[in-house]
């Protein structure tokens, strides 16, 4: 299958899985109310953060390596022996070896059982079911691996539905039911993978590949990542034990709420990553630096004005989505989630970058740019979320928003330096300019017409307060149609940011023009 239909059935799947999901956790976060909520993202993120540095960029080796090229079960059999290390060694962790004092200061008074699943839900999602999905994009089985995710999120919203009217949602049954899913279906289609994939075949090349030299590809490969994952764990569990520390549950819980309704602008990157990860491997194992720069600009042009066209548009009305999905419970949450709703433009450029560093090998480069950045990173953290008194250095105690504000901006910093850096490795032009002139014209587009709906309808401050959902949904829905009006005119305007032409712009339109009129002349004869 084309790289296009993958990536209009991945973009398509994403899309609406996202959107159950995203009604998941706001079910969720309704439903256990901002402490609980920010303590089940708390041991989540926790054992995110230890899977990282378990990890050691052996997943992104794994996936390169495959993607390549069709490999001998060996290269299969060392990974799946990493995972079971893995695992076995987290649980003797926790269980077994850690002493309740440090289990205590660690995850903060959490209980062991509710640790050890989270741990368990964590490594289902995070290790075993992301390694069935890098084995089905590997031979290109898009659908089939999309369809299955799509069918994971619908299962988990019908059970996540289920406790809350039945008045039994809690923490752990949300961790039971994360275990019980993806077990069963990262099961059934490890089964179903014979099919499509050639481990295993026993032709020349794969006989004569030795223990030792697929050890040493992936030692290669992972040894700058040991230094990132380190970093990374130490990064992601300042960032929340600071927040739970100093902040409380409650903080934790906003900030986690603002992430995932943030995520929406991030939906196309997301939809791309495998796919394009694939083409770049392979195009690198040509040695066409050509193609994998073409791949690369294209790419990050579009998806990141993708990723800005969705946050422009939804950062004026930050105050009133908080007010809809979540209540007034959430009320505070708002200007947490107006900061981070910036986040995924650069994030998705962020991503793309590091794609193409993983997809070439260039693990050494990206752990140096990373490190210095989570150098950075930590020290700030403690700044702005630490109290202003009661601790050993003073901070702002700026909470959720304090992080939000430092993850956004240097997110911006360190992936233009990655984009500086990716430029100068292939010699091709380091492109910026389309990130001020594109971003800032779409959120004075958003803000243009948050600003006409206001003048439009005076009531609608006493709408927005008297929480009449409905109507404030239908004043939204008539604003975006006005701002993506905006939107198609500007890119009509300044096809440049977008890294076309205007002749092909002019294609473009008239292709849809005769694909429009062959339609109309089809119903006509019918």
């Amino acid at each position: 299958m084309s790289i296009k239909k993958r990536f209009l059935f991945s973009v398509g799947a994403n899309v609406v899985r996202a959107a159950v999901s995203l009604v998941v956790g706001l079910l969720v976060a309704r439903g256990l109310g901002p402490a609980d909520f920010g303590n089940l993202a708390y041991l989540l993120g926790s054992f995110w953060a230890i899977r990282a540095l378990l990890d050691m960029g052996t997943s992104s080796a794994f996936y390169t390596f495959i993607a390549q090229r069709h490999r001998g079960r060996l290269y299969y059999l060392v990974y799946f022996g990493w995972l079971s290390i893995q695992f076995i060694s987290s649980v003797a962790l926790v269980a077994l070896i850690l002493p309740p004092v440090v289990v205590d200061r660690f995850w903060l008074g959490q209980e062991r059982e509710m640790i050890l699943l989270a741990m368990l839900a964590t490594f289902l999602q995070n290790q075993v079911w992301q390694t069935v999905v890098q084995m089905y994009e590997a031979v290109r089985r898009t659908i089939s691996i999309q369809l299955t995710g799509f069918l994971i999120i619908v299962v988990h919203l019908l059970l996540i539905v289920i406790m809350l009217y039945g008045g039994w949602l809690s923490i752990r049954a949300v961790l039971w039911a994360m275990v019980g899913e993806y077990l069963v279906a990262a099961a059934l289609l490890s089964t179903m993978l014979s099919k499509y994939s050639t481990v295993g075949n026993s032709d020349k090349e794969h006989e004569e590949v030795s223990l030792r030299t697929v050890l040493s590809e992936y030692l290669h490969y992972c040894k700058p990542m040991v230094v990132i994952a380190v970093f990374t764990f130490c990064y992601e569990m300042a960032d929340r034990w600071l927040l739970q520390r100093f902040g409380g549950a409650s903080q934790q819980g906003f900030y986690q709420v603002a992430s995932q309704l943030s995520t929406i602008s991030l939906l196309a990157t997301t939809s791309i990553l495998n796919i394009l990860w694939k083409e770049v491997a392979e195009a690198c194992e040509r040695g066409d630096d050509s193609r994998v720069v073409v791949l690369h600009q294209k790419t990050i042009r579009l998806l990141v004005l993708l990723a800005a066209t969705v946050s422009c548009f939804l950062a004026p009305w930050s105050e009133q989505l908080v007010g809809i999905l979540l209540g007034n419970a959430y009320h505070s949450a708002w200007p947490v989630l107006f900061i981070m709703l910036f986040y995924p433009i650069h994030q998705a450029m962020g991503q793309i970058n590091g794609t193409l560093f993983m997809a070439t090998g260039q693990t050494r480069t990206y752990m140096k740019i990373t490190v210095a950045g989570l150098l950075i990173s930590m020290p700030v953290s403690y700044v702005l979320i630490a109290p202003i008194q009661g601790a050993w250095l003073p901070g702002l105690e700026m909470g959720a928003m304090g992080l939000a504000i430092k993850t956004v901006g240097l997110n911006i910093l360190f992936v233009n330096i990655q984009s500086w850096m990716i430029a100068r490795h292939y010699c091709s032009e380091f492109q910026w300019r389309y990130q001020v002139s594109g971003i800032l014209a779409l959120i004075i587009l958003g803000y243009a017409t948050w600003f006409v709906v206001q003048w439009a309808m005076p009531d609608f401050p006493e709408m927005t307060a008297s929480a009449a959902k409905p109507s404030v949904l239908i004043v939204m829905t008539c604003s975006g149609l006005i701002y993506l009006a905006g939107v198609i005119t500007l890119f009509m305007r300044m096809p440049g940011v977008l890294g076309l032409e205007q002749s092909e712009v002019a294609a473009l339109l008239e292709k849809v023009k005769s694909a429009v009129g062959g339609r109309v002349k089809e119903q006509g004869n019918e």
